[in-house]
């Protein structure tokens, strides 16, 4: 359940050193993408794109069932080089609204206190340069997609997954 974080009482963040629930392939198979997460994603991960009621770019994590390949023996490999969307979980940026994901295990009344509003969060450890003007990045990065030829690739969990070529 994701809350925008205008509306919350402060809560913690115990961190990730026990938990891989959001790597295991339960929780999440792909992750929306915008313009400049695609060198930091594209030698990791498949890049494709989904339509909604736009089309998007989204970052595949896994097959929808399995884990994310990274993962190994509950560590990351690819820590110091995981994408924006791993980086900044259990946040997400929503046009100029930033949400966090209450269902993560992280959430608490102990830890690390975790922002509650957008000053906090770009002085926070889970600042993210694509926070910075997120809104004014989505509308290119939809402006983009806009051009693309886009080639149907596969479906995973009745989503249709297409290719096209990126950039």
């Amino acid at each position: 359940m994701r809350e925008n974080i205008k509306k919350l009482v402060p809560l913690y963040f115990i961190g990730c050193k026990d938990c891989t629930k959001c790597c295991d392939g339960s929780k999440f198979f792909l992750a929306p993408l915008i313009l400049e997460d695609f060198d930091k994603v594209k030698n990791y991960f498949e890049i494709r794109a989904i339509i909604l009621d736009e089309i998007i770019p989204v970052m595949l994590f896994n097959d929808g069932s399995n884990p994310c390949k990274y993962l190994k023996d509950g560590v990351c490999d690819i820590y110091e080089n995981r994408p924006p969307a791993c980086k900044i979980y259990p946040f997400s940026p929503y046009y100029e609204e930033i949400y966090i994901d209450l269902e993560c295990d992280g959430i608490g009344v102990f830890g690390e206190k975790l922002p509650i509003n957008k000053e906090q969060l770009f002085k926070s450890n889970f600042f993210e340069e694509r926070f910075v003007d997120f809104s004014k990045k989505r509308k290119e990065t939809i402006q983009y997609m806009k051009q693309q030829k886009l080639y149907f690739d596969k479906e995973i969990k009745n989503i249709k997954l297409y290719k096209f070529d990126i950039k």
